[in-house]
């Protein structure tokens, strides 16, 4: 199961930090020990609640172990005195899909800054991107997933299954220097008779077109610089009408990494116009690319690294749009999760794997997962556990979760009902059972952080016991 987990307070109990003073918690800062600062630091604020030095170096803690909604709580709560607070909150409220805010945030700072100072020209960079984001958020389309499944990068398209009418796609990898690695994307028509590819060109990847001849290929031809920019540009994807092109560019118009661009070629110019981004949620700050569209078969592919290990890309399987459909919602956090792929429309397409509905409880063939043991491991699989203790208490862990979801969800229909009752001795029976259940909700919540230090003590304390 894949379980994204950055629970850092529970991992700052497992530290055991002692430190109660500011200055001990602050050695433990500089030393760059920001689990045990961090416990440090939440002990000091259980004191004073408000005070700024301690939130503003949680949240650097936070930040630095990329518990990032936390670290803008912290950031949020220190005020106005450390002007660097908006370069952090700038970033991480892009990474959250926080767009409007990153806006804000990146221009406090800059406002903060000589006009001779070097990193302006890096902060307006950020400026557009969160910019880019704003628009593109206010554009979220609705898409129905059929599939998902987590692959090797190295391999991934092998997983695309097109039917022969669409044309075939084939994966190699060039090595243009020593530093550097690509992927080599060649399609093909259905006909045989028309490439495009990506191939190395002065240090970059870009996009290339060759016509079949009777018995050979014409050499590949560049694509024009409207598609072909000094950026890189890759996984080509031509549509059955021979004008629609999808590829993917890490240029100024990408959110971050690679996005996908979709572009068509116009007979009357004798080109192609200009490249548009084609949304979220395709597209992210990671790497999203190979957007190939099956028309006989009603489907599309598209693989990303968002919320991947190195090396790995999952790769969606959805049903095209007709005509680009939006989410039309008043909810800002339903609009975020969805443009992030946290949530989204389950196709009535039967796939080959059980749907999935949230990136955090992704199941993977391997039963991998991501879970932070100390400041130095990690562990993925339950294979890398090492004391079988542990094991047993990460299933009991996995359990408690669970039955921690359920109680929530029970508990957010009762206070509905709540709402939407009028009788008043039936309201009393259901603030009862509203009790009840935050009782057991705050429970399960002790028992499931206490379960959380177990399966790590456990697993430290064995680990160190191999060590001597």
């Amino acid at each position: 199961m894949k379980i994204k987990i950055f629970l850092i307070g529970m991992i700052f109990s497992v530290a055991g930090a002692t430190a109660q003073t500011a200055s001990e918690a602050e050695v433990l800062f500089n030393k760059k020990q920001y689990a045990k600062a961090g416990a440090a630091y939440e002990m000091l604020l259980r004191k004073k609640p408000a005070d700024a030095l301690n939130n503003y170096r949680l949240a650097r803690c936070y930040y630095e172990l990329k518990d990032y909604e936390s670290a803008i709580k912290h950031f949020e709560l220190s005020g106005n005195k450390y002007p660097l607070k908006d370069l952090y909150l700038g970033e991480m409220y892009y990474v959250t899909y926080r767009f409007e805010q990153s806006v804000t945030a990146y221009q406090a700072y800059v406002a903060t800054l000589k006009p001779d100072d070097k990193s302006l020209a890096e902060l307006e960079q950020k400026i557009k991107k969160a910019e880019l984001g704003v628009k593109l958020l206010n554009r979220v389309e609705d898409i129905a997933i059929v599939d998902s499944v987590v692959v090797n990068k190295n391999d991934f398209l092998k997983y695309y299954k097109l039917s022969a009418e669409a044309g075939t796609l084939e994966q190699q990898r060039i090595k243009p220097d020593s530093k550097q690695s690509w992927d080599k994307i060649i399609y093909t028509t259905e006909r045989g008779d028309r490439r495009f590819q990506s191939d190395s060109l002065k240090g970059n990847i870009n996009l290339f077109s060759a016509i079949k001849l009777l018995d050979d290929w014409a050499a590949p031809v560049a694509l024009p610089a409207t598609v072909n920019t000094p950026a890189n540009e890759n996984y080509p994807f031509l549509m059955l009408d021979g004008i629609t092109l999808y590829f993917a560019s890490d240029g100024d118009n990408a959110l971050g990494g690679y996005d996908i661009f979709i572009t068509r070629y116009s007979p009357a110019n004798k080109g192609f116009l200009a490249p548009e981004n084609v949304g979220m949620p395709f597209n992210s700050m990671a790497n999203d690319y190979m957007l190939a569209i099956d028309e006989p078969n009603g489907l599309g592919y598209f693989a990303t690294d968002r919320n991947q290990p190195t090396g790995k890309v999952i790769i969606y399987t959805f049903v095209p749009n007709d005509v680009v459909t939006l989410v039309k919602t008043e909810d800002s956090e339903l609009l975020r999760k969805s443009a992030m792929l946290k949530t989204y429309r389950k196709s009535g397409v039967k796939p080959k794997k059980q749907y999935i509905a949230d990136l955090d409880a992704l199941v993977e063939p391997d039963g991998a997962f991501e879970i932070i043991i100390n400041d130095t491991t990690v562990y993925r699989n339950v294979s890398d556990f090492k004391n079988p203790i542990a094991v047993t208490r990460f299933k009991e862990w996995t359990k408690l979760k669970e039955d921690l979801k359920v109680a929530k969800v029970e508990l957010d229909q009762k206070r509905k009902q709540y709402a939407a009752t009028e009788k008043a001795e039936d309201k009393e029976t259901i603030a009862r059972t509203i009790i009840t259940l935050e009782r057991k909700i705050e429970s399960l919540e002790s028992t499931e952080k206490n379960k959380f230090t177990e399966i790590c003590n456990e697993e430290i304390k064995f680990l160190n016991t191999k060590i001597k």
